[in-house]
Protein backbone atom coordinates (compact mmCIF):
# COMPACT_ATOMS: atom_id res chain seq x y z
CA UNK A 1 0.00 0.00 0.00
CA UNK A 2 1.29 3.44 -0.89
CA UNK A 3 2.25 5.68 2.01
CA UNK A 4 -0.12 8.61 2.47
CA UNK A 5 1.66 11.90 3.13
CA UNK A 6 -0.32 14.47 5.07
CA UNK A 7 0.43 18.11 4.47
CA UNK A 8 -0.81 21.09 6.39
CA UNK A 9 -3.92 22.60 4.86
CA UNK A 10 -3.30 25.79 2.96
CA UNK A 11 -7.00 26.60 2.72
CA UNK A 12 -8.32 29.74 4.47
CA UNK A 13 -10.29 27.59 6.91
CA UNK A 14 -7.22 25.50 7.69
CA UNK A 15 -5.04 28.54 8.29
CA UNK A 16 -7.70 30.10 10.51
CA UNK A 17 -8.16 26.92 12.55
CA UNK A 18 -4.41 26.79 13.08
CA UNK A 19 -4.45 30.40 14.31
CA UNK A 20 -7.30 29.56 16.70
CA UNK A 21 -5.39 26.58 18.06
CA UNK A 22 -2.27 28.71 18.53
CA UNK A 23 -3.75 29.80 21.88
CA UNK A 24 -2.23 26.63 23.31
CA UNK A 25 1.35 27.72 22.51
CA UNK A 26 1.60 30.41 25.23
CA UNK A 27 -0.05 27.98 27.65
CA UNK A 28 2.63 25.40 26.86
CA UNK A 29 5.37 28.03 27.26
CA UNK A 30 3.88 28.96 30.62
CA UNK A 31 4.04 25.31 31.73
CA UNK A 32 7.72 24.85 30.91
CA UNK A 33 8.53 28.26 32.41
CA UNK A 34 6.85 27.42 35.72
CA UNK A 35 8.50 23.99 35.79
CA UNK A 36 11.92 25.53 35.09
CA UNK A 37 12.67 23.11 32.27
CA UNK A 38 15.03 25.49 30.48
CA UNK A 39 17.13 25.64 33.64
CA UNK A 40 17.21 21.83 33.76
CA UNK A 41 18.51 21.69 30.18
CA UNK A 42 21.18 24.38 30.53
CA UNK A 43 23.95 21.78 30.69
CA UNK A 44 22.75 19.63 27.79
CA UNK A 45 20.03 17.43 26.34
CA UNK A 46 17.98 15.10 28.57
CA UNK A 47 15.50 12.27 28.15
CA UNK A 48 11.88 13.11 28.89
CA UNK A 49 11.68 10.71 31.83
CA UNK A 50 14.50 12.54 33.60
CA UNK A 51 12.87 15.91 32.91
CA UNK A 52 9.52 14.63 34.19
CA UNK A 53 11.09 13.19 37.35
CA UNK A 54 12.95 16.40 38.10
CA UNK A 55 9.79 18.47 37.69
CA UNK A 56 7.38 16.02 39.35
CA UNK A 57 5.39 15.77 36.10
CA UNK A 58 3.58 13.06 34.16
CA UNK A 59 6.02 11.75 31.57
CA UNK A 60 3.53 11.14 28.78
CA UNK A 61 1.71 14.45 29.07
CA UNK A 62 4.92 16.44 29.44
CA UNK A 63 6.34 14.79 26.32
CA UNK A 64 3.33 15.98 24.32
CA UNK A 65 3.84 19.53 25.54
CA UNK A 66 7.55 19.37 24.72
CA UNK A 67 6.82 17.92 21.27
CA UNK A 68 4.64 20.90 20.44
CA UNK A 69 7.29 23.33 21.63
CA UNK A 70 9.84 21.56 19.44
CA UNK A 71 7.62 22.45 16.48
CA UNK A 72 7.46 26.02 17.83
CA UNK A 73 11.27 26.20 17.82
CA UNK A 74 11.76 26.46 21.58
CA UNK A 75 13.25 22.99 22.06
CA UNK A 76 14.91 20.48 19.74
CA UNK A 77 14.70 16.70 19.88
CA UNK A 78 17.54 14.47 18.72
CA UNK A 79 17.48 10.92 17.33
CA UNK A 80 17.77 9.52 20.84
CA UNK A 81 14.61 11.44 21.81
CA UNK A 82 16.49 13.77 24.10
CA UNK A 83 15.35 17.36 24.38
CA UNK A 84 17.67 20.33 24.30
CA UNK A 85 17.35 24.11 24.23
CA UNK A 86 17.34 26.17 21.06
CA UNK A 87 18.30 29.85 20.93
CA UNK A 88 14.66 30.68 21.70
CA UNK A 89 14.52 28.26 24.59
CA UNK A 90 17.68 29.74 26.11
CA UNK A 91 15.64 32.87 26.86
CA UNK A 92 13.45 30.82 29.21
CA UNK A 93 16.42 30.19 31.49
CA UNK A 94 16.06 32.17 34.68
CA UNK A 95 19.76 33.16 34.57
CA UNK A 96 19.83 34.32 30.94
CA UNK A 97 20.72 38.03 30.58
CA UNK A 98 17.65 38.54 28.40
CA UNK A 99 15.43 36.01 30.17
CA UNK A 100 11.68 36.23 29.62
CA UNK A 101 10.82 33.32 31.90
CA UNK A 102 9.09 35.54 34.48
CA UNK A 103 7.08 37.22 31.71
CA UNK A 104 5.88 33.79 30.53
CA UNK A 105 4.84 32.91 34.07
CA UNK A 106 2.87 36.16 34.39
CA UNK A 107 1.25 36.74 31.02
CA UNK A 108 0.08 33.20 30.30
CA UNK A 109 -0.75 32.14 33.82
CA UNK A 110 -3.71 34.13 35.10
CA UNK A 111 -6.76 31.81 34.96
CA UNK A 112 -8.99 34.45 36.56
CA UNK A 113 -8.49 36.67 33.51
CA UNK A 114 -8.46 34.10 30.72
CA UNK A 115 -11.46 33.92 28.40
CA UNK A 116 -12.79 37.35 29.36
CA UNK A 117 -11.84 39.33 26.25
CA UNK A 118 -15.37 38.96 24.82
CA UNK A 119 -16.83 40.32 28.05
CA UNK A 120 -14.32 43.19 27.92
CA UNK A 121 -15.46 44.04 24.40
CA UNK A 122 -19.12 43.91 25.38
CA UNK A 123 -18.85 45.88 28.62
CA UNK A 124 -15.84 48.15 28.10
CA UNK A 125 -14.46 46.87 31.42
CA UNK A 126 -11.13 45.16 31.96
CA UNK A 127 -10.88 41.49 32.80
CA UNK A 128 -9.31 42.59 36.10
CA UNK A 129 -12.47 44.50 36.98
CA UNK A 130 -14.76 41.71 35.80
CA UNK A 131 -12.85 39.10 37.80
CA UNK A 132 -12.18 41.07 40.98
CA UNK A 133 -14.58 44.00 41.09
CA UNK A 134 -11.77 46.54 41.41
CA UNK A 135 -11.27 49.25 38.80
CA UNK A 136 -7.67 49.78 39.93
CA UNK A 137 -5.45 47.21 38.25
CA UNK A 138 -2.49 48.23 40.44
CA UNK A 139 -4.45 47.33 43.57
CA UNK A 140 -5.38 44.00 41.99
CA UNK A 141 -1.75 43.02 41.49
CA UNK A 142 -0.39 44.45 44.73
CA UNK A 143 -3.13 43.29 47.13
CA UNK A 144 -1.93 39.68 47.15
CA UNK A 145 1.76 39.11 47.97
CA UNK A 146 2.11 36.06 45.72
CA UNK A 147 0.42 37.78 42.78
CA UNK A 148 2.51 40.90 43.37
CA UNK A 149 5.73 38.86 43.29
CA UNK A 150 4.79 37.26 39.97
CA UNK A 151 3.74 40.63 38.53
CA UNK A 152 6.89 42.47 39.61
CA UNK A 153 9.14 39.69 38.30
CA UNK A 154 7.24 39.67 35.02
CA UNK A 155 7.60 43.43 34.60
CA UNK A 156 11.34 43.17 35.23
CA UNK A 157 11.63 40.42 32.62
CA UNK A 158 9.69 42.47 30.08
CA UNK A 159 12.00 45.41 30.67
CA UNK A 160 14.92 43.26 29.47
CA UNK A 161 13.31 43.16 26.03
CA UNK A 162 11.81 46.64 26.03
CA UNK A 163 15.07 48.44 26.83
CA UNK A 164 17.46 46.44 24.65
CA UNK A 165 19.32 49.06 22.64
CA UNK A 166 17.00 51.83 23.81
CA UNK A 167 19.51 53.83 25.86
CA UNK A 168 21.99 53.92 22.99
CA UNK A 169 19.28 55.22 20.66
CA UNK A 170 18.95 58.60 22.37
CA UNK A 171 21.51 61.29 23.19
CA UNK A 172 21.12 62.12 26.91
CA UNK A 173 24.33 64.18 27.17
CA UNK A 174 22.63 67.55 27.67
CA UNK A 175 20.46 66.26 30.55
CA UNK A 176 21.79 67.18 33.98
CA UNK A 177 18.97 65.75 36.09
CA UNK A 178 16.61 63.03 34.92
CA UNK A 179 13.34 62.18 36.69
CA UNK A 180 11.95 58.70 36.00
CA UNK A 181 8.21 58.91 36.69
CA UNK A 182 6.59 55.57 37.46
CA UNK A 183 10.00 53.97 37.11
CA UNK A 184 9.22 50.87 39.18
CA UNK A 185 12.37 49.23 40.50
CA UNK A 186 14.63 51.56 38.54
CA UNK A 187 16.06 49.38 35.80
CA UNK A 188 15.83 52.02 33.06
CA UNK A 189 17.17 54.98 35.02
CA UNK A 190 20.02 52.80 36.29
CA UNK A 191 20.98 51.95 32.72
CA UNK A 192 20.93 55.62 31.72
CA UNK A 193 22.85 56.89 34.75
CA UNK A 194 25.56 54.26 34.27
CA UNK A 195 25.91 55.32 30.63
CA UNK A 196 26.10 59.02 31.62
CA UNK A 197 28.26 59.34 34.77
CA UNK A 198 27.71 63.10 35.19
CA UNK A 199 23.93 62.85 35.28
CA UNK A 200 21.83 63.01 38.48
CA UNK A 201 18.55 61.12 38.79
CA UNK A 202 15.29 60.76 40.67
CA UNK A 203 13.35 57.50 40.68
CA UNK A 204 9.67 58.14 41.44
CA UNK A 205 6.88 55.61 41.93
CA UNK A 206 4.20 54.42 44.35
CA UNK A 207 5.25 53.33 47.87
CA UNK A 208 5.04 49.62 47.03
CA UNK A 209 7.97 50.05 44.61
CA UNK A 210 10.15 52.01 47.03
CA UNK A 211 12.09 49.08 48.51
CA UNK A 212 12.73 47.46 45.14
CA UNK A 213 13.84 50.78 43.68
CA UNK A 214 16.29 51.46 46.46
CA UNK A 215 17.69 47.96 46.08
CA UNK A 216 18.28 48.38 42.33
CA UNK A 217 19.87 51.80 42.75
CA UNK A 218 22.12 50.50 45.52
CA UNK A 219 23.15 47.37 43.60
CA UNK A 220 24.20 49.60 40.70
CA UNK A 221 26.25 51.85 43.05
CA UNK A 222 24.08 54.85 42.19
CA UNK A 223 22.75 55.84 45.62
CA UNK A 224 24.81 59.05 45.70
CA UNK A 225 23.56 60.14 42.27
CA UNK A 226 19.96 58.95 42.33
CA UNK A 227 17.27 59.80 44.86
CA UNK A 228 14.36 57.39 45.31
CA UNK A 229 11.04 59.11 46.06
CA UNK A 230 7.54 57.69 46.52
CA UNK A 231 4.28 59.35 45.58
CA UNK A 232 1.30 59.33 43.23
CA UNK A 233 1.85 60.76 39.75
CA UNK A 234 -1.81 61.78 39.55
CA UNK A 235 -1.05 64.25 42.35
CA UNK A 236 2.55 65.39 41.85
CA UNK A 237 5.94 64.51 40.42
CA UNK A 238 9.29 65.74 41.77
CA UNK A 239 10.42 69.11 40.48
CA UNK A 240 13.95 70.05 39.50
CA UNK A 241 14.51 67.77 36.54
CA UNK A 242 15.34 69.06 33.10
CA UNK A 243 14.03 65.83 31.54
CA UNK A 244 11.21 63.52 32.59
CA UNK A 245 10.92 59.91 31.49
CA UNK A 246 7.74 57.86 31.63
CA UNK A 247 8.43 54.34 30.43
CA UNK A 248 5.50 52.03 29.71
CA UNK A 249 3.33 54.23 31.93
CA UNK A 250 0.99 56.12 29.63
CA UNK A 251 -0.10 52.99 27.78
CA UNK A 252 -1.62 51.73 31.04
CA UNK A 253 -4.27 54.46 31.10
CA UNK A 254 -7.20 55.70 29.03
CA UNK A 255 -7.11 59.09 27.31
CA UNK A 256 -8.52 61.06 30.25
CA UNK A 257 -6.10 59.66 32.80
CA UNK A 258 -3.13 59.72 30.42
CA UNK A 259 -3.65 63.44 29.84
CA UNK A 260 -4.07 63.97 33.59
CA UNK A 261 -0.67 62.36 34.27
CA UNK A 262 1.03 64.40 31.56
CA UNK A 263 -0.52 67.62 32.90
CA UNK A 264 1.02 66.89 36.30
CA UNK A 265 4.40 66.47 34.59
CA UNK A 266 3.79 69.70 32.67
CA UNK A 267 3.48 71.61 35.95
CA UNK A 268 6.86 70.33 37.15
CA UNK A 269 8.91 70.51 33.96
CA UNK A 270 10.85 73.68 33.09
CA UNK A 271 10.06 75.58 29.91
CA UNK A 272 13.17 74.18 28.21
CA UNK A 273 12.72 70.67 29.57
CA UNK A 274 12.16 67.41 27.71
CA UNK A 275 9.43 64.82 28.05
CA UNK A 276 10.47 61.32 26.97
CA UNK A 277 7.92 58.54 26.74
CA UNK A 278 9.22 55.02 26.15
CA UNK A 279 6.34 53.15 24.54
CA UNK A 280 5.70 50.35 22.04
CA UNK A 281 4.11 52.52 19.36
CA UNK A 282 1.70 51.04 16.83
CA UNK A 283 2.93 51.50 13.28
CA UNK A 284 0.71 52.20 10.29
CA UNK A 285 0.77 48.66 8.96
CA UNK A 286 -1.44 45.60 8.94
CA UNK A 287 1.48 43.37 9.91
CA UNK A 288 0.89 41.46 13.16
CA UNK A 289 3.30 42.88 15.72
CA UNK A 290 4.06 43.04 19.43
CA UNK A 291 2.43 46.48 19.89
CA UNK A 292 -0.87 45.23 18.45
CA UNK A 293 -0.83 42.16 20.68
CA UNK A 294 0.18 44.28 23.66
CA UNK A 295 -2.83 46.48 22.94
CA UNK A 296 -5.12 43.48 23.56
CA UNK A 297 -3.25 42.89 26.81
CA UNK A 298 -4.11 46.45 27.83
CA UNK A 299 -7.81 45.73 27.22
CA UNK A 300 -7.63 42.74 29.54
CA UNK A 301 -5.48 44.10 32.35
CA UNK A 302 -5.26 47.87 32.64
CA UNK A 303 -7.88 49.60 30.52
CA UNK A 304 -5.18 51.52 28.68
CA UNK A 305 -4.01 51.09 25.10
CA UNK A 306 -1.06 51.15 22.75
CA UNK A 307 -1.15 54.19 20.45
CA UNK A 308 -0.04 55.49 17.08
CA UNK A 309 2.22 58.50 16.65
CA UNK A 310 -0.77 60.68 15.82
CA UNK A 311 -2.55 59.56 18.98
CA UNK A 312 0.49 60.44 21.06
CA UNK A 313 0.68 63.78 19.31
CA UNK A 314 -2.91 64.46 20.39
CA UNK A 315 -2.13 63.46 23.99
CA UNK A 316 0.87 65.76 24.07
CA UNK A 317 -1.14 68.67 22.73
CA UNK A 318 -3.94 68.16 25.26
CA UNK A 319 -1.40 68.21 28.12
CA UNK A 320 0.57 71.27 26.96
CA UNK A 321 3.39 69.57 25.05
CA UNK A 322 4.50 69.44 21.44
CA UNK A 323 5.68 66.12 20.07
CA UNK A 324 9.06 66.87 18.51
CA UNK A 325 10.17 63.45 17.26
CA UNK A 326 9.71 59.71 17.64
CA UNK A 327 12.88 57.62 17.71
CA UNK A 328 12.80 53.91 16.92
CA UNK A 329 15.06 51.60 18.94
CA UNK A 330 16.43 48.09 18.28
CA UNK A 331 14.11 46.72 20.98
CA UNK A 332 12.38 43.50 19.84
CA UNK A 333 9.09 44.86 21.22
CA UNK A 334 9.06 47.96 19.02
CA UNK A 335 10.03 50.38 21.77
CA UNK A 336 9.94 54.00 20.59
CA UNK A 337 11.25 57.08 22.40
CA UNK A 338 8.63 59.80 21.96
CA UNK A 339 10.19 63.19 22.66
CA UNK A 340 8.15 66.24 23.59
CA UNK A 341 8.74 69.86 24.65
CA UNK A 342 6.52 72.18 26.69
CA UNK A 343 4.52 74.60 24.57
Amino acid sequence: MAKVQHTRSKSPAGRLLEMIAMRHVPQAIHVVAVLGIADLLHDGAKQIDKIAKATNSDTGVLRRVMRTLVAAGIFAEDKSHRFRLTSLGQRLRSDAPDSVRAAAVLLSGEPDLEGLLLSCVRTGKTAVELASGTTNWIDYYQSDPARAAVFNAGMTALSNAHYKGAVASYDFRAIRKLVDVGGGHGRLISMILKAYPKMQGVLFDLPHALEGGRKTISENSLSIRCEVVSGNFFQFVPEGGDAYILSRVIHDWNEYKAVAILKVVRKAIPSNGRLLLFETMIAKTNELSYPLLSDLNMIIRTGGCERTKQEYRALYSAAGFKLTRAISTPSPTGMTIIEGRPC
